[in-house]
């Protein structure tokens, strides 16, 4: 995906009705994000937040974590390294072959 417009088309399409609402994303090969992108995330983070869902973001660079601290989303979405994040979701490994 090159750019946010895409990213949201790829969550609308995966967020179907009656299934959970935890929503995890591998931004380990995100190098930028600007406020368009930081806009979308918030607004999947509101659209899940309405389904008493959450939002993890994962994999993501040193530069892009401080851009989400700095910017506040590390409060309103769950950060996790790549090793936090398997910790807690141990059966997620399997999607993430050759990552």
């Amino acid at each position: 995906m090159d750019n946010s417009r895409d990213f949201y088309v790829e969550f609308e399409e995966s967020v179907r009705p009656g299934y959970p609402a935890i929503i995890s994303f591998h931004l380990g090969l995100v190098k930028f994000i600007d406020s368009s992108g930081i806009g979308i995330i918030i607004k999947v983070r509101n659209q899940i937040r309405d389904k008493n869902g959450i939002v993890n973001i994962f994999g993501l660079n040193k530069s892009l974590h401080s851009v989400f601290r700095l910017s506040g989303l590390d409060r309103i979405v769950n950060l996790y390294t790549m090793e936090e994040f398997l910790e807690k979701y141990p059966n997620f490994s399997e999607f993430l072959q050759g990552d």
